[in-house]
């Protein structure tokens, strides 16, 4: 065979790999294992990821008793991000904690993250809760003091004669958070009839009116008399809300695992190293970090 030919042939081979080794970076990792900070980090944000993992671990979710799902008070990202941080910090002495705690489920342990991605994935499922109490009170808020723009402009309107004193008092009698959104509609109506009144004053504008009849007829959809009897819709997403209900409850327990391996390794330093499902770092200057204490001898 010539030197020519040799070339040729050589050439073609390490093409050939060059394609195999492409292909082989190409390929997904398994889905959802975590054995250490460097494959954590390298699924963080993967949304696809995140919904393998949602089909892998709902089945074992959706098995937890009714009794022990949490009310469902998780930002999940800051869930995931702190779980993150904390198997990162353990993975260094997975062998060292596989030894010294064999009761744990270390395997589980070290998937923990893969499971708060499916946290993740799971609450992107779920629409926003559109009759909150916070957003509610917000807009209450907002009526009252919308309301005392316009009826102190109506009252100084209703004296100077533009409007009808006796509109302004029926509007003005009256109390609470019904009263408040049915006051916003009527004095919209109010000002919305009379040109002259639009005229004849600079504080109350178009936009004023426009919104306190959208505000007045949101929250009167809202709202409900003290002895009315409340029901509750039924969600369309039902079945999302209890699966991701369901996977943050299999989360704050398995959380609870990697707490008390965090704990054998740093004792009271553990915040530092495994922080709590929910807390947030504060920005700090870079540390070294301090090297865990070697546990004491049974």
């Amino acid at each position: 065979m010539s030197m020519d030919s040799r070339k040729l042939i050589a050439k073609k081979a390490a093409g050939n790999k060059g394609v195999g080794e492409s292909a082989a970076k190409r390929k997904p990792a398994a889905e959802g294992r975590v054995d250490g900070g460097a494959e954590a980090l390298a699924v963080r944000g993967d949304v696809v990821g995140s919904e393998a993992a949602f089909a892998r671990y709902l089945p074992q979710a959706a098995a937890l008793p009714v009794t022990e799902i949490i009310a469902y008070r998780l930002d999940p990202v800051l869930a995931y991000h702190n779980v993150q941080t904390a198997i990162t910090a353990l993975a260094p002495h997975r062998a060292a904690l596989e030894a010294a705690l064999p009761l744990l489920d270390h395997k589980a342990l070290f998937d923990t993250a893969a499971l708060a991605q499916a946290v993740v994935f799971a609450a992107t499922q779920v629409a926003g809760k559109s009759k909150s109490l916070g957003e509610t009170r917000a807009m209450l808020t907002e009526a009252g003091a919308l309301r005392a723009l316009l009826l102190s402009t109506a009252e100084a309107l209703a004296r100077a004669g533009t409007l009808k004193m006796q509109a302004v008092d029926k509007i003005r009698t009256g109390s609470g958070p019904i009263d408040l959104a049915q006051d916003l509609v009527e004095l919209a109506a109010l000002f919305g009839k009379s040109v002259q009144a639009m005229k004849d004053q600079r504080l109350v504008r178009a936009e004023h009116l426009e919104r306190a009849s959208e505000l007045g007829t949101i929250l009167l959809g809202r709202l409900r008399p003290g002895r009315a009897r409340k029901k509750e819709p039924e969600r369309a997403d039902a079945a999302q809300v209890a699966a991701r209900d369901q996977l943050a409850s299999l989360l704050c327990q398995r959380y609870r695992e990697v707490r008390k391996a965090g704990y054998y390794l740093w004792g009271d330093e553990l915040d530092a190293h495994v922080p709590a499902l929910q807390t947030r770092q504060r920005g700090r200057g870079k540390k070294a970090p301090t090297p865990p204490p070697t546990p004491a001898s049974p």
